[in-house]
């Protein structure tokens, strides 16, 4: 069990996070669903990704362990997460005595081989060719799936803002997972299997929530004495993501036939209608543009088919909004900035 202990200024400080390019960590933590072999809405990509590993994939592999705590300096902060943030120049930066701390802790539920204490000594050789891999083995498990992965984590993100601005912070923190109880000022989450109860005091730094795909099946706090707390968790699936990066961006469907159904003047207002970061339920759509539940459904089910419109459900509820590729439709056509999706 985690419980994060929230002042009033965590509370005004905590921030759904966003990024144009995907997190590394988002790599990092693949590398164990790669290798449980868990969940079959990954199993296409499993099977893409290791026709494709990098050479020294292995270095990774014996840093990763499939479950359980992660290394954190494979995982960079908020200011440096992302490739075009420096993440992988970060990594290669990080200092000896960091280096030193995380293989320690590593090594206690982890071996480590031989080479690792290498890494430990700070030798700067076995820093780059770590470094070096992970950047390798991101351009294979990541960037190939990035539109689909960023649909699912936009539409999250935008479910997310929609609860906070409707019911407030407190219900944002206790949907995070099944079992989260917020009871203010804590937030309980689940652990990792093995995991003693540990207690977090934010102290005013707030808390980053930060979805990923590769999350696994409980939160993962993010904690230290300096920076910003993160803690990530599982988004919403949206509901035609059964499965989830079944192929890679290149290789799906082309959307033409698809889109050819926006020519109709209905279905172009549904479209328009759904480019808000709440977009709508199916019967919020059809009083909006005064339809019928049933055509509101029918014009949703198609623009979902030609990847314009995604769809999630939460408890009972389920809401539909723009997805990029909408929202850049959208502005194209209207000669105007996307409405669809924040800064």
């Amino acid at each position: 069990m985690l419980r994060i202990h929230f002042t009033s200024e965590d509370l005004a400080r905590v921030i759904l996070a966003y990024n144009d390019s995907l997190s590394v960590s988002e790599a990092v933590m693949s590398l164990q669903t790669l290798r449980r072999g868990s969940g079959p809405q990954f199993s296409a990509w499993r099977h893409f990704v290791k026709q494709r590993l990098p050479a020294r994939a292995w270095l990774l592999g014996s840093l990763v362990p499939a479950s359980g705590w992660i290394p954190d300096f494979l995982t960079p902060g908020p200011d440096h997460s992302t490739p075009t943030t420096g993440a992988f120049d970060a990594i290669r930066a990080t200092p000896h005595r960091r280096l030193a701390g995380d293989l320690r802790r590593l090594s206690r539920h982890h071996r480590l081989p031989t080479w690792a204490q290498l890494l430990a000594d700070g030798d700067r050789e076995a820093l780059d060719a770590v470094a070096d891999t992970l950047a390798a083995y991101y351009d294979v498990a990541v960037n190939p799936f990035v539109d689909r992965m960023r649909a699912v984590l936009d539409a999250d993100r935008a479910w997310r803002v929609h609860t906070m601005a409707r019911l407030g912070v407190g219900a944002v923190l206790a949907g995070l997972h099944p079992h989260a109880r917020w009871q203010e000022p804590v937030l309980h989450l689940p652990g990792q299997p093995g995991q003693d109860q540990v207690d977090f005091h934010l102290e005013g730094r707030g808390l980053l929530l930060s979805a990923h795909i590769f999350c696994g099946p409980h939160p993962r706090a993010l904690l230290s004495d300096v920076g910003t707390p993160i803690l990530v968790y599982t988004p919403v699936w949206n509901l035609q993501s059964g499965n989830l990066v079944a192929e890679p961006s290149d290789t799906r469907p082309h959307a033409s036939t698809a889109l050819a159904t926006l020519l109709g003047r209905t279905r172009a207002a549904v479209l328009e209608a759904l480019a808000s970061p709440a977009g709508h339920t199916t019967k919020q759509l059809a009083q909006s543009i005064a339809i019928s539940p049933a055509s509101a459904s029918e014009h949703v089910a198609a623009l979902r088919a030609a990847g314009l419109v995604t769809s999630l459900r939460q408890a009972n509820t389920v809401r539909h909004t723009t997805t990029v590729l909408g929202t850049t439709l959208i502005s194209t056509s209207t000669g105007t900035a996307g409405p669809g999706h924040l800064p």
